[in-house]
């Protein structure tokens, strides 16, 4: 394992997971995963909070408790490094675009931040 894998599964497993709410993923057709969704239950990696863009506010994001392969799943998430303020400040309300590299893959809508 490298990069942002490694570092999710070397995190505290008491780390917080702060932003609650539901991700919706784009479709291989809409450009999206070609894969589609997500397998497992947690997703690392990248996002950004508009209206910055993939090369103004791009940082590492974690999802986790996802539901396996569906399109539309609640979850959890939180900034793998940066904290929550500046140009990755989210609160309810908030739509994380989720992305690899520069291209969005996902929309995560948060309703709760704790």
């Amino acid at each position: 394992m490298t990069g942002i894998l490694t570092a999710v599964v070397n995190q505290p497993a008491d780390d917080p997971f702060p932003f609650r709410g539901r991700v919706v993923w784009l479709t291989p057709a809409q450009g999206g995963r070609q894969t589609g969704p997500p397998r497992p239950d947690f997703y690392a990696a990248n996002a950004f909070v508009p209206p910055h863009t993939a090369h103004s506010g791009l940082a590492s994001f974690v999802l986790r408790n996802l539901v396996a392969g569906a399109l539309v799943s609640p979850a959890e998430a939180r900034w793998l490094v940066v904290e929550n303020s500046g140009p990755y400040r989210v609160e309810p309300g908030t739509v994380v675009v989720v992305s690899e590299g520069p291209k969005p893959v996902g929309y995560f809508h948060v309703v709760e931040v704790s």
